[in-house]
């Protein structure tokens, strides 16, 4: 094997690497592990010509990711809400980042038409003199070029090569980037634009869980492993209602299709919030600031061992519901959710995974209460009304970089049997790296604050149902995967 085609496939790993969120250190280690690898390969001396004859005294480091690849377009496919001379939008396809494209006042906006619906997976973008501003910008998704995903904010990182931005991937015909703000006056102006998509158009088959599973009390599988230690809560399939531990909503036990040996609950409020506490409750004198960069720096809202690093779930089937526009959303990292703003709003903070009555998913953002942004939505299923789905959200802290950031995962049990076997796949998956949100300073943080805090309550929650049956609920403080 030649030192060349070694390096090749180091580097080539880069921008894999850079897709998937690795930061300096993790991409330095994994350079690191592939230099090793390769080393021993060369020392024992194994020179077959295909990685597939050999037989390794190392395994391979691998990634779980799926193959994205960059579009080739033509500059016919690229329009703009406006430009300046000479610097016309076409120039972001050029190859060529002594080339720009710029318009004089924001917001402005830029967009590309793809010619047919593809597995959109990320997109790089250069900026114009990108060391000396901070770019303020939004992507957003279109199948029609009429109707747009709700836009996904972002932050420039101050380089002037490409920088990756990420988002779930989504099948879409249309790419709008749309510059909001700019450190240093009102110009929007891009260098380059690569846009990247699966191979296939096709989501690649989700990975399966963990090896070596555990399975809960209710027989069902942990995605990820409990915390050695952690804090646990499993609903009382025998009186739910009575829980010291939860703030539940009106329910009776075994409505028509469940039974003792398989039993569930009804709920007809059509404005379910189900509470869980920690093991230390909810104590609101406990709770000595809402200041969100003092709850960043400290990690908890108001005990230590907060629901932070969370797998949340819950069997659920709607008998009856008034609308496909509504949804259930599991939810943690806050407390109780009343007020508008600061103060008493601030405590209102949370993310949460939420799966529509119709089967799309996303992901919210509470940057308190009430002020959201959301995740691009995709569909995961078909219409789950009357059929039982189970449906699990994960978040999670990882620090990358020096900087602490949070990873978000949607898992569904599509089986329509409602039994506890699965098998799970994972339907959605994102990251807040910053640029998220606006208005954080409502709290005191950041406009674009990271809730990497733990707060005392998780939340089951859905709206605009009249009749829902649900099992199995679970909240457990994991051990993170990364």
């Amino acid at each position: 094997m030649s030192v060349l085609k070694d390096w090749m496939i180091i580097f080539g790993l880069n921008r894999v690497l850079d897709h998937h969120h690795f930061g300096k250190k993790k991409k330095l280690l994994f350079v690191f592990l592939m230099i090793s690898w390769l080393s021993t390969v060369t020392l024992l001396g194994y020179s077959q010509p295909s990685y597939s004859q050999m037989k390794l005294p190392l395994p391979l480091p691998t990634l779980n990711v799926s193959t994205c690849q960059q579009l080739q377009l033509p500059a016919s496919s690229v329009a703009a809400s406006g430009f300046d001379s000479p610097n016309t939008p076409s120039n972001t396809l050029d190859n060529n980042l002594k080339t720009r494209w710029s318009n004089t006042g924001l917001p402005s906006s830029i967009q590309y038409n793809l010619a047919q619906s593809k597995l959109l997976c990320s997109v790089d973008i250069a900026w114009y003199q990108g060391t000396s501003r901070t770019m303020t910008f939004t992507i957003s998704l279109s199948t029609d070029g009429s109707t747009f995903t709700d836009p996904q904010q972002f932050q420039s990182r101050r380089t002037n090569v490409p920088e990756n931005y990420d988002f779930p991937d989504i099948n879409a015909q249309y790419v709008k980037i749309e510059v909001t703000g700019n450190t240093r006056g009102n110009l929007a102006s891009i260098t380059e634009v690569d846009i990247y998509a699966a191979d296939d158009g096709v989501p690649p088959p989700p990975p399966p869980p963990p090896p070596g599973g555990d399975v809960d009390p209710f027989g069902i599988v942990k995605i990820y492993p409990t915390k050695e230690g952690g804090e646990e809560w499993y609903m009382n399939m025998d009186n739910a209602a009575s829980d010291p531990r939860t703030s539940p909503p009106s329910m009776t036990l075994n409505p028509p299709g469940c039974s003792p040996s398989d039993p569930c609950w009804r709920v007809t409020s059509t404005q379910v919030r189900y509470g869980v506490f920690t093991s230390s409750g909810y104590v609101p004198s406990q709770i000595t600031t809402l200041d969100h960069s003092e709850l960043a720096q400290k990690g908890y809202m108001q005990s230590p061992n907060d629901w932070k690093n969370v797998e949340m779930t819950g069997y659920v089937k709607v008998v009856t519901d008034n609308t496909d526009n509504e949804n259930f959303a599991w939810y943690a990292r806050g407390g109780r959710h009343t007020g508008s703003g600061a103060p008493e709003g601030c405590e209102g903070s949370s993310i949460k995974g939420d799966l529509f009555y119709d089967g799309r998913v996303r992901f919210a953002k509470e940057q308190w209460h009430v002020s959201y942004v959301f995740s691009p939505i995709t569909t995961a299923t078909t219409d789950i009304e009357d059929r039982w789905v189970g449906f699990k959200t994960m978040m999670w802290n990882t620090v990358q970089s020096g900087g602490r950031f949070v990873e978000m995962e949607l898992w569904m049990d599509k089986n329509l049997d409602g039994l506890q076997n699965g098998p799970w796949e994972r339907v959605y998956q994102t990251s807040d790296v910053g640029g998220w949100g606006t208005e954080g300073q409502e709290c005191s943080g950041a406009s674009d604050q990271i809730i990497t805090w733990g707060g005392p309550i998780a939340t089951f929650r859905w709206d605009a149902a009249t009749d829902v049956h649900i099992k199995w609920f679970s909240v457990r403080e994991i051990q993170p995967p990364n």
